[in-house]
């Protein structure tokens, strides 16, 4: 199938969804941090790693149309494929949550009492404990419906910027073929 002349609007729908895949495998590697320790630094390689998959999918556009696609257009296409696949990330986030997880919240409100606790040269940690154990206590902590709502708009907002910044390098000069 002929790749050419597809939209802007069409790419972002086709790559929107395996970007949310991308992201939803990011957001399970920290729901699980807790409890298996390499899932942190996967999670974390995974964020580092975010604008670089928003510069690839928007080089790939640009490169596509010979160089011609503008900068307006590559920022937008970045905007769609982070909205698209925030919303696929908040689905299956807020399934995975609700049905393997629905103690998210208080559990990871334990794990960083605990790891305070272990720590007693923090001088601060027992304010943070403090507040955090007394948020368990008197079940203050966010819902699942809050905390995947965050995110999705801490995504969304994230991938604005970024897809700003990245459209810029998008735009590099495609070197000549001969």
């Amino acid at each position: 199938m002929d790749n050419i002349g597809k939209s802007i609007f069409q790419r972002a729908a086709e790559w929107g969804i395996p970007f949310g895949l991308y992201l939803t495998v990011a957001a399970v590697c920290f729901i699980y941090a807790d409890r298996v320790d390499i899932l942190g630094f996967v999670f974390m390689l995974l964020a580092l790693a975010t604008p670089v998959v928003i510069y690839r999918y928007q080089r790939r556009k640009f490169v596509e149309d010979n160089g011609f696609t503008q900068y307006a257009a590559l920022w937008m296409m970045g905007n769609i494929i982070t909205l698209l696949g925030a919303l696929v990330a908040s689905l299956l986030v807020y399934l995975l949550l609700y049905f393997a997880r629905p103690a998210f919240c208080y559990e990871w409100a334990q794990h960083v009492i605990e790891t305070y606790q272990a720590v007693p040269e923090i001088k601060s940690s027992g304010a943070i404990v403090e507040t955090l154990q007394l948020a368990v206590e008197q079940k203050m902590l966010p819902q699942l419906k809050d905390v995947v709502f965050s995110m999705f708009w801490f995504t969304a907002a994230g991938g604005c910027v970024t897809s700003a910044l990245t459209a810029l390098i998008a735009q590099r000069q495609i070197p000549p073929t001969h």
